[in-house]
């Protein structure tokens, strides 16, 4: 289901609007972020070290960037509340 931003609120403020979309493409952008080291991390590079771990440790600088840019966990309260306003 696609939410309209000033929906419910038709008066609400352009600044107000010009914040959340402004907060949306900041999360877009550190999701981004993440998928590109976890894509990085799973390509099968010839020169790679053997017995590396490269998947795990992108796995952990991926988990580092989303906790950088602040965003809730999926599922929790701070989530839906986040994407509910």
């Amino acid at each position: 289901m696609v939410k309209q931003i000033g929906q419910g609120n038709p008066e609400l403020p352009v600044a107000v609007l010009e914040e959340r979309v402004h907060a949306l493409e900041a999360r877009l952008t550190a999701v981004t972020a993440a998928v590109r080291v976890l894509a990085h991390g799973f390509e099968d590079v010839p020169m790679a070290v053997p017995g590396g771990r490269p998947a795990a440790e992108a796995a952990r600088r991926a988990y580092e960037l989303l906790l950088i840019a602040e965003l809730p966990p999926p599922g929790t309260e701070a989530a839906t509340a986040s994407l509910d306003t």
